[in-house]
């Protein structure tokens, strides 16, 4: 079965009161406030070290992951320091900052989408010394400490696509500009594209979304135990708190929504677009872009749909395979250019690339225990969707692209399809 399947099972057993209707295969799950799960792999079997589930985690510092869909609620830091077993914590931002210009080591221009266009960028905002802490000596502990609030860290995806190198320049929307003062790899990263100081951060307009936890020697907890602590802890500070949680031996990059593809993966695959945010509710995408990658296409099953074109392509593959019988219900977007700076969907979510589809939107609302035919998740994971409904913040109609399919899991496509 596809690792993406198996994952979804593990952690319905562990976290979830799961009831399969005979004959129907509906899945229903009851939402038990967010635990990680007893195997918080990612459903990606590639072997790149930017994609989860790649198997490449030298670098990765020795940590807890925790994270917040909708940010951390104020003051968190100081209380993750009181939970139990726990030595030392480094709280940490995620959000979008909105590159207007990027200029090399030589001072050549790279970057200079027109007004008012900007580049989304995906950027992490880190107390340098308290982040650094987490790494062992010798993996860029003194590359990181040193990061200055007028200066930025690449990760090594996103110079290699931006052309930058240490010594050039990014000025991003605001004003604010800083000087690259270090490339680094992807998995030191977290796959952020940009690793700015926290004041910078906030500057940029990331919020506090994921800590870093280092627990007590001897100190062990599963993720399930770090999980209840936090959801205690807070209780009183945020209502219905979903916190997702992986222990040291499940984590893979450090990052929020590390089961989902980071947007310079998305980039790499579905193109980078530019486009602009007037703090409305959505992305005003850059129309050439959409012009060369979306495409609007009768899908069977699922109506006519508007997706990037390598999206179609899968989607007309799974749907072939879905039995006829597991209800599909109202369909929702695939391409979508909804955006707020919180929402719970992630930082730049599949959907802005045209990358993911919901089904069965009015029994699957955010937030509420989703209610969705298995033969459907167990189908579109094989086609390289992985299913957000046993999520700590379920959202069970949706379907996000996060592998290419592997050649054992469908027939190679006929020269006519």
């Amino acid at each position: 079965m596809d690792p993406n399947v198996v994952r979804a099972l593990q952690r319905a057993v562990a976290a979830f009161v799961v009831t399969f209707v005979v004959g129907s295969g509906v899945v229903f799950a009851m939402n038990a406030a967010g635990d990680g799960g007893a195997d918080a792999s990612s459903p990606s079997p590639s072997t790149d070290p930017t994609e989860p589930g790649g198997g490449t985690v030298a670098g990765v510092p020795d940590a807890y992951l925790l994270w917040m869909p909708e940010g951390f609620p104020e003051g968190v830091g100081e209380s993750l320091t009181t939970l139990p077993r726990v030595r030392r914590v480094a709280v940490a931002a995620a959000g979008v900052a909105w590159l207007t210009r990027s200029v090399d080591e030589d001072g050549e221009v790279v970057d200079a989408p027109g007004s008012p266009d900007t580049i989304p960028l995906e950027i992490t905002g880190v107390d340098p010394r308290a982040f650094a802490w987490f790494l062992e000596p010798g993996d860029h502990q003194d590359t990181i400490s040193a990061l200055e609030p007028d200066q930025a860290i690449l990760s090594t995806s996103s110079a290699k696509l931006r052309g930058l190198a240490p010594g050039g320049r990014l000025e991003f929307d605001g004003g604010i500009a800083l000087e690259v003062s270090a490339v680094l790899p992807d998995v030191v990263m977290g796959s952020y594209e940009a690793m700015v100081t926290r004041a910078t951060a906030d500057r940029l307009g990331a919020l506090p979304r994921y800590a870093l936890l280092r627990m007590r020697q001897g100190a062990t907890p599963g993720a399930e135990r770090v999980t209840n602590d936090v959801i205690a802890l807070l209780e009183e500070q945020v209502r219905e708190p979903a916190v997702e949680v992986r222990t040291p031996d499940q984590v893979e990059l450090l990052r929020a929504f590390d089961d989902s593809l980071p947007p310079i993966v998305l980039k790499r695959r579905f193109g980078e677009f530019t486009g602009s945010w007037g703090g409305g509710s959505s992305l005003a995408i850059d129309d050439a872009w959409q012009d060369e990658h979306i495409e609007t296409r009768d899908v069977p099953r699922l109506g006519t749909v508007t997706c990037h074109t390598k999206t179609l392509y899968l989607l007309r593959k799974a749907m072939a395979q879905v039995p006829e019988e597991a209800p599909l219900g109202d369909i929702g977007e695939c391409f979508d250019p909804t955006w707020t700076p919180s929402m719970p969907q992630g930082t730049l979510p599949a959907a802005l690339w045209g990358a993911s589809i919901r089904v069965n939107v009015a029994l699957n609302q955010p937030g509420n225990p989703p209610l969705l035919d298995g033969r459907i998740v167990e189908t579109m994971a094989r086609w390289g969707f992985r299913w957000a409904g046993l999520d700590a913040y379920p959202d069970g109609s949706l379907f996000e692209f996060v592998r290419r399919p592997e050649p054992d899991d469908a027939p190679t496509p006929s020269p006519t399809d």
